[in-house]
């Protein structure tokens, strides 16, 4: 499903370990973390990553430690090894020869960001071997400098066609990571964005195959979605609701798309009564509505409004998705997703 990232040193290891086994059970099965903290002693670092490292072997999970010729000062191979290390995180320093010879030993993942095709022959001249190379991008603290969407997806449609992995980075919205606390994305547009609307956002539209939380933990928001997710339903926020049978169920858009709204193919049929006319108001992007007695053979249509449309006395609001959920609508609107609701008072609740 995904990975996480921790930190050796920016919370308790106990907290860590915790977190992660909340996390595997939701289908995470990626950990990864950094060797190269020079302000930290190594000896202090040995411990911790012992203990992250059995969790991983004891729970089938790959860890991903990023490193430069920098911390080799510091931690040989087979210590690394030893405390359970999977996978090495290469991002600059080390000749190409040296990255060859590690693809024989470990799964060694680069900069996806600066791979480019003489590289790529290089290193298939030199024998490595490429079922053990993946590309993750970076993770970039610093308001401002997170990559570019286009670049990004074209480079990275470009990687998978040269039979790499690719993985990029998503913030979390809980306990975020220093110096900065304001978010660790690989993309700048996920900066302020829903974790869980840039984790799908990557995956279906990004040509990404591994979306890594980049920041301590998730909102406890976030973690509902994704634990949904993990179950095949997408969870959407629900604002200002009214009373309504549509809240229980769990809905799919028709398999024929509408441009402006997305219809339950399932709401319709599944009611029998009255739905007398009520708030016949506005209907903007987000809305949630229900026809009602007046639309006669469509009464009970539910529909979630995609482009802003006028009142009509035949349409109900009852309902309107949160602020941080409306990028979801339009992969709901594309896929046939399974998609339900679940009423929260404010955005960021």
């Amino acid at each position: 499903m995904g990975g996480v990232l921790v930190s050796l040193t920016e919370q308790s290891i106990d907290c860590t370990l915790k977190y992660l086994a909340f996390m595997r059970q939701y289908g995470f099965d990626t950990i990864f973390t950094s060797l190269q903290m020079p302000e930290e002693s190594p000896d202090e670092l040995f411990e911790p990553l012992g203990r992250i490292g059995g969790f991983a072997k004891e729970h089938q999970m790959m860890l991903m430690v990023d490193v430069s010729p920098r911390a080799f000062q510091n931690f040989s191979l087979d210590q690394l090894r030893e405390r359970g290390v999977t996978g090495l995180r290469i991002d600059y320093g080390m000749e190409n020869d040296e990255i060859a010879a590690l693809t024989h030993h470990w799964q060694v993942s680069l900069n996806a960001s600066t791979i480019d095709q003489s590289f790529l022959n290089d290193l298939r001249r030199l024998g490595a071997d490429f079922n053990a190379l993946e590309a993750w991008h970076n993770y970039y603290p610093r308001p401002e400098t997170g990559l570019e969407w286009s670049t990004f997806k074209a480079q990275n449609e470009w990687l998978k066609s040269q039979g790499l992995k690719v993985g990029a980075f998503i913030p979390g919205d809980g306990q975020l990571r220093g110096p900065l606390y304001e978010g660790l994305p690989t993309l700048e547009q996920h900066r302020h964005q829903s974790p869980f609307a840039s984790y799908l956002e990557l995956l279906i539209e990004g040509a990404v195959d591994l979306v890594v939380i980049g920041d301590l933990s998730l909102g406890e928001w976030s973690m509902s979605q994704f634990i949904s997710w993990h179950e095949g339903t997408v969870l959407l926020g629900v604002r200002d609701q009214r009373p309504s049978h549509v809240w229980s169920e769990v809905h799919h858009n028709r398999p024929d798309i509408a441009r402006d709204v997305i219809r339950s193919e399932d709401a319709r049929r599944h009611f029998k009564g009255n739905i007398p006319p009520a708030n016949c108001v506005e209907r903007p992007s987000g809305a949630l509505t229900l026809d009602n007695d007046h639309y006669k053979r469509y009464k009970g249509e539910f529909q979630i409004v995609l482009n802003p449309l006028p009142p009509d006395d035949r349409v109900n609001v009852i309902g309107y998705v949160i602020q941080e959920d409306l990028p979801l609508l339009r992969f709901l609107q594309k896929g046939r997703y399974s998609f339900r609701f679940l009423a929260r008072e404010s955005d960021r609740e």
